[in-house]
Parts: C-alpha cells; structure tokens; sequence
C-alpha cells in the first residue's frame, strides 16, 4: 500500500506540472502567434522539426538506459557517469552537425537566408542530454518533485527570456535564444538536486555491472528508434507544406495551414494526456523492476489498469473537444479554423493516447526494440503517403494519413504488449463502458451549451 500511495503522489506531482507545463505552452503559443503570425508560426514548427532530429539523438536512449538500470538494482554511480558520458558524446556531435549544417538547412527546408537561429539552438543540446539522463534516476527512484521542477524552470524561463529578447533580437532570434536558455536552466536545477541527494544518499546498486555494452544494449535500439523516426518525422513536416503548395495553395497559405495543425490543433489535443504522460514515464521502472523480479502477475495488472484507465480518459476527452472545439480554438488563438480542424482531428485522441502509454510500457518491459520497428514502419508509410496524396489532396490527406498512422502504429504496439504482458482484452471494461460514458457526456455537455 506504500509503494502504491507513493506511485499516486508521484502521479499526482507529475501530472499537476504537465497540466501547468501544456496550459502555459498553449498560452505562449497564442502569445507567439500575435508576433509572427500563422505563417511563421509555420516556419516556426518547421525549425522546431529539424531540431527535434538532434533532440531525439541526444536525450532517447541514455535517459532510459539510467532509469531501467537503476530500477533493475544495476545502477551503480560508475553506470550512470558512463551514460553520462555516453549521452554527452553523442550531443557534442549532434550540436557540431547542427552548427556546420545550419546555413544550408535554413536555406534548403526553411527558405531563411540564414542558419542563425539553428545554431541559437545547437548550444542547448549537451545541457539536454544531461538533464534527460539525470531525469532518468529521478523517475527510477520514483522521485517526481525534481522533474517536475525542472520542466517548470525551463519551460517559465524559456517564455521570461523570450518576451525579454523580444525586444532586442529578430523574433526568431529571441524565440531561439529563449529556448537554449530554457534548457540551460532546467539543467542545472537537475544536476544541483542530483549532487545533493546523491551526497547524502549514493545510489544503492545490488549489482555493480553497467559497462558501455550493457548501456548500448538498452540506449541504441532506442536512440536508433528516436533519431530515424525524428528524421523521418521531419522529412514528413519538411514535405507538408511543399505538397500543399503543389495542391493549389500559396506559400503563404501552405504555411499558415501546416501551422494552424501543429502549432496549434496538435497542442490542444494533447493538452489533456498530462495525466498519462506522467503515468507513462512512472510505470518504466515499475515494470523494468517487476520483469527483472519475474513478477508477470504485477506486469498484468498494471498493464490491464493502465488500458481501462487510459480508453476512459481519452473517449470522455474526446466528448468535450468535439463539443467545445470552436470555442477553445476562439479562447486561445482567435482563429476559427484551428477550432475546425480541433474537432475534425479529436476522434484520433483515444488510439493517441494509447499509442503513447503502450510505447511506455513497451520500453519498461525490454521491448524497445519492437517499438523502433513499429515507429520505423510508420514513419515510412507516412512520408510515402504524404509525399503522394497530399499534392492531389491536400489538407484532407493530411488528415486521414494521421488518423491512418495512429491506427496502424497502435494496432501493432498493443498487439505486442498484449502477448508480452499476457493481459487479456476486457471489452467491457476498456471499450463499453467508455464509449458509452461518451456518449452520455457528449449528450449532456451539448444539452448544457444549447441551454447556456
């Protein structure tokens, strides 16, 4: 009962900094759309999608490596100072590629005359890779607190210092600068709180091995996964707006289109998955401790808790956005068409939402492998996809190729963990009585908006 108690609090704090982290998100994007508009906004998500290339290589594998380690009793401070350094390696190389390349990245994919604003960022990329590997013990000894902090650190200087280069820098100049001083501080909130605790209480370790091989064995396959499934990511945001502009629009709209769905829409929808993104990253150690032990009746439990918790969340969210879709795209961005395409794109929650617990669980369970493949096949079939319907389609393409990736992605994770975590589909448990607490809420929330 303790460990469970202790499991919800962590929960719990997790969670609270996640809603405030994606509500002051949303906001800042609003903020940012009032100085650079939908199309930069675009050009904005653009940027942003080249980075995460070089975010993915740096912070995947070696975060996870420290936290399974640790939760399997093989943490010792010899392991995590290796993926330290294992992390640090890659990051250094990944910010030298970013920097060299930066020019004619900017001038192929983004149509800037300059590479300034990628290498604003490459800087902030070894500051990441050791606040995602220190990250990692604290989720393995099921200390939230100093995650949560500092994500809220970086993410309130990332805006204090961005509204501040505001006035002195160009606005992509500022918004990048804001960003590397964001991680910079989220960094040192981490390493000062590890030094600390690790002071007072060295990392207890029933088994002293963690050389480099064991590390890669966790962190390659991962961060393999990550760096092809963001290049591939990015390829797709690179080619959206050009099969766009091949479909009729203009630069501009094209743009203003591609930002209004990942610059807007995309946050929105996942404004509410706090609470499972937190229950995600608790539940790796929980089932990295329960494998290693042999422990299947726990693994069960857990992974049949977290399906039914997970369908219920994400149907009764689904109600609410339908209903409410045009209102919040008014709330927050004064732009209709982002209200629009919320509604359209909301029916994608449920099997979102699962996608990203069940690659959690996955994770936990020595299963990262099946999990690259699984992103790998999707990435591709989304490039191809995009690459050939979106310049006959537009727009609606891009809508069913997201619908169709999740599908395709979900079915083959869950299918996975189903046979690995031997757990057995509760149809009334995970799918009735969701949909129709639904259904129930739909109706009751579209009686109160026609009565008020």
């Amino acid at each position: 009962m303790k460990k469970q108690a202790k499991f919800l609090a962590n929960t719990a704090i997790l969670t609270g900094g996640s809603l405030l982290l994606r509500f002051s998100n949303i906001w800042f994007r609003a903020y940012i759309l009032g100085k650079i508009g939908t199309q930069g906004m675009g050009v904005y998500q653009l940027t942003f999608s080249i980075f995460a290339l070089a975010i993915a290589t740096c912070t995947s594998g070696a975060s996870l490596s420290v936290t399974r380690m640790v939760a399997e009793g093989r943490g010792s401070p010899v392991c995590i100072r290796r993926c330290l350094l294992f992390s640090l390696g890659v990051s250094f190389a990944a910010a030298g590629v970013l920097w060299i390349g930066s020019d004619f990245l900017a001038q192929r994919f983004l149509d800037l005359s300059s590479g300034l604003p990628l290498r604003l960022l490459a800087p902030g990329l070894p500051f990441m890779a050791v606040c995602a590997c220190l990250k990692g013990y604290f989720f393995a000894i099921r200390n939230s607190v100093v995650p949560a902090i500092a994500e809220l650190m970086e993410q309130f200087t990332t805006i204090g210092t961005t509204i501040v280069f505001f006035w002195i820098f160009t606005p992509f100049s500022a918004l990048m600068l804001g960003s590397t001083a964001g991680e910079v501080a989220s960094c040192a909130v981490v390493f000062l709180a590890y030094r600390i605790m690790t002071r007072k209480q060295p990392p207890k370790c029933f088994n002293e091995s963690g050389s480099y091989r064991q590390i890669c064995h966790i962190a390659v396959p991962v961060l393999s996964g990550s760096f092809v499934r963001s290049f591939l990511s990015s390829t797709e945001n690179l080619l959206v707006p050009r099969g766009l502009k091949r479909h009729g629009a203009g630069t501009d709209a094209a743009l203003s289109q591609y930002g209004i769905i990942q610059g807007m829409v995309m946050p929105i929808l996942l404004f509410p998955s706090s609470f499972l993104t937190s229950l995600s990253s608790l539940l790796i150690p929980e089932l990295a401790e329960a494998n290693a032990r042999g422990k299947r009746q726990t693994i069960e439990r857990s992974a049949s808790r977290a399906f039914r918790l997970t369908l219920l969340f994400s149907f009764l969210i689904t109600s609410f956005l339908i209903v409410y879709a045009e209102d919040l795209g008014n709330l927050f961005y004064g732009n209709r068409q982002a209200g629009a395409f919320l509604r359209i794109m909301a029916p994608i929650i449920p099997l979102m939402y699962v996608d990203s617990i069940v690659d959690g669980m996955l994770k936990g369970l020595d299963q990262q492998a099946y999990s690259f493949r699984y992103n790998f096949m999707d990435s591709i079939m989304r490039v191809v996809l995009i690459a050939v319907l979106l310049p006959v389609f537009g727009v609606k393409a891009y809508i069913f190729i997201l619908f169709l990736s999740e599908i395709f992605n979900a079915s083959l994770s869950i299918s996975r963990l189903l046979k690995v975590a031997r757990v057995d589909v509760d149809i009334i448990g995970w799918i009735l009585t969701p949909a129709v607490s639904a259904a129930l809420l739909y109706y009751l929330l579209t009686f109160l908006k026609a009565v008020c």
